[in-house]
């Protein structure tokens, strides 16, 4: 799968570098690949992309990271108490629901300019696909493992252990995998709003500035990381369904 989409990728460059060159495009509207990879290692050098794509990785590791154990954790909850899930399905709709880019200007206020706002949109972004994997996981799942696991009388830990979390785990892995790319939304769009490091300032910086290389050498650097992170939690997934079997 990785070496189709390097293929893939190598045919956009190629059609993209000849599109220019057919048609002329002048730079200011889309300069050429070259062009921008020359933009991006001028940044490196001069501007401090390590450090700005360091600040990003950092604040989208710990978001996604606390929204997903918060997401597990509810879950579980909300399986074992419906009645909790019942009274705190509408405040979490609420959240999910309400635009992200109106609710960042407002953490921005409460936590101020650095890391923390940043963090916890991502957080909130995770949280609801992995606490619903983990409820559907737990919930309908277990078939007829449930029975199983009354005859051989097993206790909250071990069914937890041998049973439910197996059987949980694809749901919330995919719940994981759709909150990749979330995390990487919502890391952009908390920067562009509020931040003085991170690859969605320097987005916003070319902006400002009409740079369109350094604007698209951005874009194409948040893509990869996207799809790298996207491709850690499939890493993680394949290990993980053939360590955890039901048993």
């Amino acid at each position: 799968m990785i070496l189709r989409g390097i293929a893939g990728l190598i045919v956009t460059l190629v059609l993209w570098t000849a599109i220019v060159f057919i048609f002329n495009v002048p730079a200011f509207l889309l300069p050429g690949p070259a062009e921008v990879f020359e933009r991006v290692a001028f940044l490196f050098e001069n501007a401090k992309l390590a450090r700005h794509i360091w600040v990003t990785l950092s604040e989208i590791v710990a978001g996604f990271i606390i929204g997903a154990v918060a997401g597990i954790f509810a879950g579980v909850v909300f399986s074992r108490l419906p009645r909790v899930e019942r009274f705190a399905t509408p405040l979490i709709l609420l959240l999910q629901t309400a635009p992200k880019i109106a609710i960042a200007p407002l953490l921005l206020l409460w936590l101020g300019i650095g890391p923390a706002p940043k963090i916890v949109l991502i957080a909130i972004v995770t949280f609801f696909p992995v606490m619903t994997g983990m409820v559907t996981g737990l919930r309908y799942g277990e078939g007829s493992f449930r029975d199983l696991a009354s005859v051989l009388k097993l206790g909250p830990w071990q069914r937890f252990r041998h049973i439910e979390l197996p059987s949980a785990l694809p749901s919330v892995l995919a719940g994981m995998a759709v909150a990749t790319t979330l995390a990487m939304t919502a890391a952009v769009i908390g920067e562009l709003i509020g931040a003085n490091e991170g690859i969605g300032y320097l987005l916003s910086s070319g902006q400002e500035n009409s740079d369109t290389a350094a604007v698209i050498g951005m874009v194409m650097l948040l893509s990869a990381i996207g799809w790298a992170f996207y491709e850690v939690i499939e890493l993680i997934r394949r290990r993980s369904l053939g360590r955890f079997q039901l048993s």
